[in-house]
């Protein structure tokens, strides 16, 4: 697998005049991108250091990596009024394994996956239990409740990120309470949810692991 020294290939710019205001804008070129970290740098001592981690699994009702020839268009940060901040991207993972970026940013995504992921693994774990023993809507609800990630997480985490966890909880209780008020078959509904569950957290976390294995080995 191929880690690009100098630069990836993609297209990386920053529009500071945009119809809805600056955007930082990244093309793909060859392989579609599994990850990326974005950073932008103060222009003044009234701006802050910002660090952008993407992955495909902290976008909600996205299952696929951002395939060759389309774009991903992030919001770039500025003071109101401002001057937009230097941006470049600072770290990538191609869905082909390749990599771009030092080691600490590439393990702060495979991290970030992993956790991410890790909150899939609770719910599956759950929607397993609840079908072998045949729970009611009622006990997937309660099963629900202890799935939410703290409060507090929320301040450590990117917005994206943070719905990402408090998901699975979500599309449970959801599912649920629908089955409740329609007496609907809890199973079915469980069944449908685990299946879903399971094709969110393996697709991107394969990906992942081994693009930064493959980086690591690649490097020595």
């Amino acid at each position: 697998m191929q880690h690009y020294a100098e630069k990836p290939p993609v297209r990386f710019e920053v529009e500071e005049h945009g119809e809805y205001g600056p955007r930082i804008i990244i093309t793909i070129h060859q392989y579609p991108l599994t990850a990326f970290v974005v950073r932008t740098e103060p222009k003044s001592v009234d701006d802050a250091i910002n660090t952008l981690v993407y992955d495909a699994l902290a976008q909600v009702g996205l299952l696929a990596p951002i395939p060759r020839g389309m774009s991903s268009i992030l919001g770039a940060p500025h003071q109101v009024g401002g001057s937009v901040s230097d941006a470049n991207l600072a770290a990538a993972v191609g869905e082909d394994g390749s990599t771009y970026g030092p080691d600490n940013l590439l393990l702060r995504i495979s991290s970030r996956s992993r956790e991410l992921a890790d909150s899939y693994d609770r719910a599956i774990a759950e929607l397993q239990t609840g079908l072998e023993k045949n729970w009611t809507a009622e006990e997937y609800l309660a099963a629900a409740q202890p799935l939410k990630p703290p409060m507090e997480a929320e301040k450590a985490a990117t917005p994206a990120t943070f719905t990402a966890k408090i998901m699975p909880s979500h599309r449970i209780t959801d599912n649920m309470q629908r089955a409740a008020q329609e007496n609907r078959p809890a199973a079915f509904l469980a069944r449908a949810v685990l299946q879903s569950f399971t094709q969110q957290r393996d697709s991107p976390r394969q990906s992942l692991g081994g693009s930064i294995a493959s980086a690591h080995q690649t490097k020595k």
